[in-house]
């Protein structure tokens, strides 16, 4: 059954990527069903994301980070990896930075980066995707020096990891071009 669920949480996501939303939050609902019944927290964890994306890409941030919450929650209970956990606390900052509550956004950013740098052999253009939320909100709330921390760390991952694009939006932040 879990094959199952993973393969209609792959299919939300290309529902998404195919900008078809209707049909993403379908499968994410009949992913998240599935899922509970499992009883598999990694599972069920995975389809809470899958259907906290949906919700964001709604623009409903409150459903999605009631979803987010609760992945959060069941992650903080039960054994699931710790790369998961990373993903869903780095969600919640994002839901949270868009409910305009940035103090706790800034909790979530870095509760994450704490989860991600603990994990070996992490990939570094990982790491500085989980970096990069913070970044930005640093340069949001004006703390700049820890932007130009963040940022310059960033793009020194993503040189590492060879993703240009990562490189530019770094390069251009740090030059205050945002």
């Amino acid at each position: 059954m879990r094959t199952d669920v993973d393969e209609l949480i792959k299919r939300v996501y290309i529902a998404r990527r195919d900008d078809n939303p209707d049909e993403a939050h379908l499968l994410a609902t009949d992913a998240l069903e599935y899922a509970r019944s499992t009883r598999d927290p990694e599972t069920i964890v995975r389809a809470l994301m899958a259907k906290g994306q949906c919700y964001r890409d709604e623009g409903r941030f409150d459903d999605a980070e009631r979803l987010y919450v609760e992945a959060a929650n069941l992650c903080r209970r039960e054994d699931v990896p710790q790369l998961v956990v990373a993903h869903v606390i780095r969600h919640l900052g994002d839901v949270t930075a868009e409910l305009g509550r940035f103090g706790l956004a800034k909790t979530h950013y870095q509760e994450a980066l704490d989860l991600y740098r603990e994990i070996e052999d992490l990939p570094a253009g990982t790491l500085a995707n989980a970096i990069r939320p913070l970044a930005r909100l640093h340069d949001m709330l004006d703390d700049h020096v820890e932007a130009i921390d963040c940022w310059r760390e960033a793009r020194g991952l993503y040189e590492k990891a060879r993703i240009s694009s990562g490189v530019e939006e770094c390069t251009r932040r740090l030059n205050g071009a945002g």
